[in-house]
């Protein structure tokens, strides 16, 4: 064998072996896809508006269940009014006739496309269209709320720079000092209150439930009063009182009348007369008396002394 011949079987296993490289990375990627080279399965198109992220290959799903994969995508040029998906599912699926598609964006990696099975008894055959929709997921939700929010960052930028001016105000930090201070103050309020509390109020209570005590000694002795006073004959007193009071309207009847010494005394004037003569002669001697003693009374160590005439 010449050295051309040998160069050449060379390039052919060379070239042999690089297909064959190639034909396996192939297959590699399609099984780590979920892609059986082998067997495609059946065929169906499911005509979306909008596609999102669905990508050749993203998987198809029926409940969370993997049933096949996206296997081309192309746009409807004839009427412009949509984007066609072709699917490859497993050749023992069965689609009722009026299944949906939807399409489920995700925030990390490409979107997935998620079948619902209808409960009609027709069942689609290999070739045939189903609707599809485009579910935005948590991407959609955002793009839905950004426009309602777009119009509260200005006001929410001005918040911020009222909220940055009353901070950099210097009176802040006087403020905050202020409550600082009351906040001690109020500490040192409560444990006086607490003080408070643990001594004087137990005084207080104690102040109280001997004033307690008196009182219901107080209402004991009532009760024994009402009851002495229940026990007093009244009527046997009204009538007493009554027969006194008789009495003593016979005796000012009498006086008046005269009667009795006391009446007589109360009467008659003469006696009243003679009694002022009698004071008025008793004074007149007295006064004499106090006057000249010696008139009324003499004497004498030696004994009496006869006057001369």
């Amino acid at each position: 064998m010449t050295d051309k011949k040998r160069r050449l079987t060379k390039e052919l296993w060379v070239g042999i072996l690089g297909i064959i490289a190639i034909l396996l990375v192939y297959l590699l990627i399609n099984f780590f896809k979920g892609i059986n080279v082998f067997d495609e399965g059946d065929k169906y198109y499911i005509k979306f508006d909008n596609l999102g992220e669905v990508v050749n290959t993203s998987p198809v799903y029926i409940r969370g269940y993997k049933v096949g994969n996206v296997s081309g995508i192309a746009y409807d040029y004839a009427n412009g009014d949509g984007v066609y998906v072709e699917i490859s599912v497993d050749r023992q699926l069965r689609i009722p006739v009026g299944s949906t598609a939807t399409i489920n964006s995700k925030v990390l990696g490409s979107s997935t496309v998620e079948m619902t099975l209808g409960n009609s008894k027709t069942m689609l055959i290999p070739g045939d269209t189903l609707h599809g929709t485009l579910d935005g997921g948590a991407l959609g939700a955002a793009g839905d709320i950004i426009p309602q929010i777009a119009p509260l960052i200005p006001k929410a930028d001005s918040i911020m720079t009222s909220l940055n001016n009353i901070l950099a105000n210097p009176a802040i930090n006087g403020t905050l000092a202020n409550l600082e201070s009351l906040t001690k103050e109020l500490d040192e309020t409560a444990s006086q209150l607490n003080s408070l509390l643990d001594n004087d109020v137990k005084e207080i209570a104690g102040n109280v439930e001997t004033a307690t005590d008196r009182l219901v000694e107080i209402e004991e002795n009532l009760l024994t009063v009402s009851e002495q006073l229940s026990e007093v004959d009244y009527l046997a007193l009204v009538e007493s009182l009554e027969t006194s009071l008789k009495n003593i309207e016979k005796v000012t009847a009498a006086l008046e009348n005269g009667e009795g010494t006391a009446g007589m005394l109360l009467k008659d004037t003469t006696l009243y007369h003679k009694l002022t003569t009698t004071c008025d002669a008793a004074n007149a001697l007295l006064k004499d008396l106090k006057e000249n003693p010696k008139r009324y009374v003499h004497f004498s160590i030696f004994g009496r002394k006869e006057k001369k005439d």
